[in-house]
């Protein structure tokens, strides 16, 4: 078999997963994330912020980019996980999200710092590249931990802006809350649960690489534990695309507010067990 068969095949494989899981317009995701940004900004303690950072740190390290004085874009940056830390180390940032919220959030930190970070609002899905003066511009090109890579034509658009190296990470194998979402899917949304699909933001995006002749340093991390939170914002979070559905009817969210306000404590918290399996990858653009 040619190896363009085999990227062909690869590239066919994910566009087809990316369809399953159905779409969802830019305005539509831009309000669920706007609705977000407060609370993904407070679930997101310092420790795991850090960690993040670290993780990311290290591997570019090993694959011998420097942040000083690079520039760089980071797609789906939401508050700034990681394009504050690259600020800080002297990166020259672009920062990208779909969520006017999370681009407030972000500016107000780096201002505060008096970061070198130019935000920019707009969809990964339908940005034009050429436009925003994108192309092959940046030394380090980031995608962690975000919906804008959701198949073929957005991850080979994240490419193409950079002239040096990329960064992207995902989840590999996840579950948390399981019993309320098969609970919130079956019972009150009426359908199956989707299958877990964390997979297909790791696993598509690294064999397209590897059949095109590409070999990314890559590296894997686990967590699990359990989470606690207040029962209304639990129920908040599985009214936001829960199983999928980009829109729950005014009857089911009351139904979804009644389960965890029935399986909250008597303080109010609701609690959870969460595992995940994350992957990260470098590579240079061009490289082997």
């Amino acid at each position: 078999m040619r190896q363009s068969d085999n990227v062909r095949y690869w590239a066919d494989y994910w566009n087809a997963a990316a369809r399953e899981m159905g779409t969802a317009t830019d305005d539509s995701i831009a309000a669920v994330w706007n609705r977000r940004s407060d609370r993904f900004a407070r679930d997101m303690d310092d420790e795991r912020r850090q960690k993040r950072a670290d993780e990311m740190f290290a591997i570019l390290d090993e694959a011998g980019f420097s942040p000083q004085g690079a520039r760089v874009l980071d797609i789906g940056c939401g508050p700034g996980t990681l394009s504050l830390p690259l600020a800080r180390a002297g990166a020259d940032v672009t920062s990208l999200d779909v969520s006017k919220e999370m681009l407030g959030r972000l500016t107000r930190f780096a201002r505060e710092e008096g970061l070198k970070i130019t935000p920019v609002e707009s969809s990964w899905w339908t940005a034009d590249i050429d436009a925003l003066g994108f192309r092959n511009a940046f030394d380090l090109v980031v995608a962690a931990m975000t919906p804008s890579i959701r198949d073929v034509e957005t991850f080979d658009r994240m490419v193409a802006c950079s002239k040096g190296y990329c960064y992207y990470s995902s989840h590999f194998i996840g579950k948390a809350d399981e019993d309320a979402r098969r609970e919130i899917c079956r019972n009150i949304l009426g359908k199956e649960p989707r299958r877990n699909t964390h997979g297909l933001g790791m696993l598509y995006p690294f064999m397209y690489l590897y059949t095109s002749g590409c070999r990314p340093i890559v590296r894997f991390s686990r967590q699990s534990g359990s989470r606690k939170q207040d029962w209304t914002v639990a129920a908040e979070r599985a009214m936001d695309f829960p199983g999928g559905a980009p829109e729950v009817s005014g009857e089911a969210k009351e139904r979804i507010r009644e389960y965890y306000r029935n399986a909250a404590a008597p303080d109010g918290t609701y609690q959870y067990e969460f595992e995940t399996f994350s992957g990260a990858m470098v590579w240079m653009v061009g490289g082997r």
